[in-house]
């Protein structure tokens, strides 16, 4: 322990720095107010988020994010932004699917029949090449007659 101005002490053997990046008391990061800014959520932030957070939540700044975090921020009420994510695996589009309210997902480049099949069983979840989705899903099949 290292003595500082003011009497506060300091830990000398890193463990404090240790504690800030990977756990224990110290973990609690605090969320920066502009959440575009979020470049990785963990599932204690996602929590964070969802329980204190109002109004529209806008996460551009993410690229991916776990199927936990998507369980975790399907809970949100209010709108949510997720126009960074750039793929959606199945794991993550069923839960975001739960989500009931309006949810963006402007940016997805990768994304599977089956994970697009998920997504437009819920109207308010909006991606790119939805409304083509759509149109070829109400096609009848001709072949078929």
């Amino acid at each position: 322990m290292r003595l500082l101005p003011g009497g506060e002490t300091m830990a000398t053997d890193g463990a404090g720095l240790w504690q800030t990046l990977f756990g224990g008391s110290a973990s609690k990061a605090t969320l920066p107010r502009d959440t575009n800014t979020i470049k990785m959520l963990r599932v204690e932030q996602a929590k964070e988020l969802v329980k204190t957070h109002s109004g529209v939540l806008q996460l551009n700044g993410l690229t991916s994010i776990t199927p936990t975090v998507a369980g975790i921020l399907a809970r949100y009420r209010g709108v949510i932004f997720l126009n960074g994510l750039l793929s959606v695996p199945v794991q993550v589009a069923t839960r975001l699917a739960k989500h009931r309210g309006p949810l963006y997902l402007g940016s997805i480049q990768d994304i599977t029949e089956e994970a697009r099949k998920v997504l437009h069983e819920n109207r308010n979840v909006h991606y790119r090449d939805r409304d083509s989705y759509e149109d070829s899903v109400d096609m009848p099949d001709l072949d078929g007659m």
